[in-house]
């Protein structure tokens, strides 16, 4: 059963008068409605191996390029730096990461994988992918691709509103979609 609210529209005009907003029609909602339930997926898939969803998204980073600082982590998994900090330290004290100098910033540290985490990254990522693909089995092949860009095409229009990058549709505007 659809869930709706009740909202005014305008006070006079046309447009006056209430119109119904139906929340599981609401993209920000379906977005992190299915976030939610994958990381439910992930975090039960993950647990299995003493991973933390949270760890996970850190691990891909490093697993990309090993040696990343705090700093350039945060920004890549989009996580406050404190955080970013707090989800370190327990990689550290579960023996998935260490802490060394970085090489050519005495006052940055470079995040390193640990033996461990390396030994995990095979099984680690066999998770991810049969997670995703749980996760978009009702979809065909080209449905799953079409979602892709299009969550994709999402976030660059809302990374470009957060920078101010130019030719922007405005403010509640759409793009003219190509014919």
């Amino acid at each position: 059963m659809p869930v709706e609210i009740q909202m005014t529209r305008a006070e006079d005009g046309p447009d006056a008068g209430r119109v119904a907003y139906a929340i599981d029609d609401n993209l920000g909602y379906l977005v992190n409605r299915t976030a939610r339930l994958m990381g439910q997926m992930f975090s039960r898939r993950l647990e299995r191996h003493g991973v933390a969803l949270a760890q996970w998204a850190i691990l891909l980073f490093l697993y990309a390029e090993d040696g990343r600082t705090q700093r350039e982590l945060s920004r890549m998994v989009a996580i406050e730096p404190p955080t970013v900090a707090r989800t370190i330290d327990r990689m550290v004290r579960d023996g998935l990461v260490r802490r060394e100098p970085h090489p050519r910033d005495g006052r940055a540290t470079s995040i390193r994988l640990t033996p461990r985490a390396l030994a995990l990254r095979d099984e680690l990522a066999a998770e991810s992918m049969a997670g995703n693909a749980f996760a978009a089995r009702m979809l065909s092949d080209a449905e799953l691709e079409t979602l892709k860009a299009l969550l994709r095409r999402v976030i660059d229009g809302l990374t470009a509103e957060e920078t101010g990058a130019a030719g922007d549709p405005p403010y509640g505007g759409r793009k003219e979609r190509a014919s």
